[in-house]
């Protein structure tokens, strides 16, 4: 007999493929994920949706396909925080680059136990960073060349084997999330989005900086396990200041975040910090590495905690993505009705009789009148003498000239009306926020429809009055508004 115990460990492994199943749905619908129209919301949403697709592709897709992989600790702050310092110091010699000039770190470092290599040297987690493998040389870490020529820094991971770093964690020196240079903080939001829990650093004198402020907040929202650390806190000062940065951790819900004091330490010539400064740092993630079950719990919790949150950026996608559907839809509405009514103003013309004035009445007359009508009546010898005549000179039949008036009183029509449709469409989309922003990046073509081989013909179809095969296409050469291209390749974007 089967006991519910063994039933839910044999049902796990579906359930999970069936979540990876999903979120890869979810990933590939965020990749197809379009919102052209200049509506109130649209930066942000797109922003959420490339967001939320590097996050299932960095984190949550890899971690589901392996929840007893080890741990990623991302160290994370403020410029000049003491990040690099404290990586350092947590392994007892130099492995990333500290100093005054910024950036310090210019490429990511992974620190990792030597046994657990396998788990960080594919593309299982963060695979759109280049792997380089480092090697320890004394002063700090020195990274091998990119596989790939022309790699930028900021694209690849530096992967370093280090036996100090207990089995069950990785550590990840990220760049400044308030750096001076932009690819910098883009990578230090990514890697942090990467995180099983952050290392947050900050300093007794800008623990309350806005910008670390509201990655903590994002922290908050998805539940992750958040470490602070105070840094260079002057003597003295310390439960003043941990007491105001813990009240305001409790107030924004990182009440359960664990915080560390760092005192403020002359390093020593390698620049290294006293071990025993952080010794607490160091013993708290010894021993969350050294307990299988705690990992386990912080992983799958910041993992639902991610998940969570997508449900939320991908509703609020949902909902952009509908909004610009509505008004999408609206443009074209507009524009189909402008074009519709040109087109029944041409038919109407065609019905009315207005065609058959000007130069067409003056060649209907000529042919009925005083041409080839009242001839017919004569004799076959005048009918010839008149035939014979017109071909030496060169004249076309009447008949000829007839279909020709016709046919250019017809274009003059048609091209009247579809620049007046033009012009009408394009005051609609100019009142439009949505409608201005599409003619500003397209130079709106879709009002190239204006020719007679565009929508106008659509709603005229199967009423369109016959004409001569020599007159079924407008000419290249006929009348153009100033500004119209040539021809038509858009539509109302989608």
């Amino acid at each position: 007999m089967t006991s519910r115990n063994e039933h839910d460990d044999a049902a796990q492994p579906a359930q999970t493929a069936e979540a990876v199943a999903l979120l890869e749905d979810v990933r590939s619908a965020l990749a197809e994920v379009s919102l052209p129209l200049a509506l109130p919301g649209a930066d942000q949403a797109r922003r959420e949706a490339a967001g939320a697709a590097s996050q299932l592709e960095d984190y949550i897709l890899p971690r589901y396909r392996s929840l007893d992989a080890p741990l990623l600790a991302v160290v994370g702050g403020s410029t000049g925080a003491g990040k690099s310092t404290l990586v350092n110091a947590l392994v007892g010699h130099p492995v990333t680059r500290a100093g005054a000039i910024r950036p310090t770190t210019r490429q990511p470092i992974l620190l990792h136990n030597p046994a657990e290599a396998a788990w960080f040297e594919g593309q299982r987690v963060l695979p759109g960073l280049s792997r380089i493998r480092g090697a320890l040389t004394g002063q700090a870490a020195a990274g091998q060349a990119p596989e790939r020529p022309g790699t930028a820094p900021s694209s690849s991971l530096v992967l370093l084997a280090d036996p100090a770093v207990p089995a069950g964690i990785a550590l990840l020196d990220a760049p400044d999330v308030d750096s001076i240079a932009d690819e910098n903080r883009r990578l230090a939001g990514q890697l942090l989005a990467a995180a099983d829990l952050w290392v947050f650093v900050t300093t007794a004198n800008r623990y309350a900086d806005a910008v670390p402020w509201k990655l903590l907040l994002d922290a908050a929202g998805r539940d992750i396990m958040v470490a602070v650390v105070l840094d260079r806190v002057p003597p003295g000062a310390e439960a003043e200041v941990s007491g105001d940065l813990r009240a305001l951790l409790d107030k924004e819900g990182l009440g359960a975040a664990q915080l560390f004091i760092i005192p403020e330490t002359t390093l020593d010539a390698k620049g290294m910090l006293p071990a025993a400064a952080v010794r607490p740092l160091a013993t708290w993630l010894q021993d969350l590495a050294a307990d299988a079950a705690g990992r386990s719990d912080v992983a799958r919790r910041t993992l639902n905690g991610a998940v969570r949150a997508l449900a939320g950026k991908v509703s609020a996608i949902a909902l952009a993505a509908a909004e610009q559907r509505r008004a999408a839809g609206s443009l074209e509405s507009d524009a189909v009705s402008v074009y519709r009514d040109a087109a029944e103003r041409i038919m109407d013309a065609t019905r009315d009789g207005a065609l058959l004035r000007g130069e067409v009445l003056a060649r209907w007359q000529d042919f009925v009148g005083t041409g080839e009508f009242f001839r017919a009546l004569e004799q076959n010898v005048g009918r010839f003498r008149d035939r014979l005549g017109a071909f030496f000179r060169g004249e076309p039949p009447p008949a000829v000239r007839v279909e020709a008036a016709i046919e250019t009183g017809l274009q003059a029509v048609i091209l009247d009306e579809a620049a007046t449709a033009a012009e009408e469409t394009d005051q609609r989309w100019r009142s439009d926020p949505a409608g201005r922003s599409c003619w500003e990046r397209t130079i709106f073509q879709v009002l190239l429809r204006a020719s007679p081989t565009g929508p106008p013909r659509k709603y005229v179809r199967g009423r369109r009055p016959s004409w001569s095969s020599s007159g079924q296409r407008a000419r290249a050469s006929g009348p153009r508004r100033a500004g119209f291209p040539s021809e038509s390749t858009a539509s109302v974007p989608r």
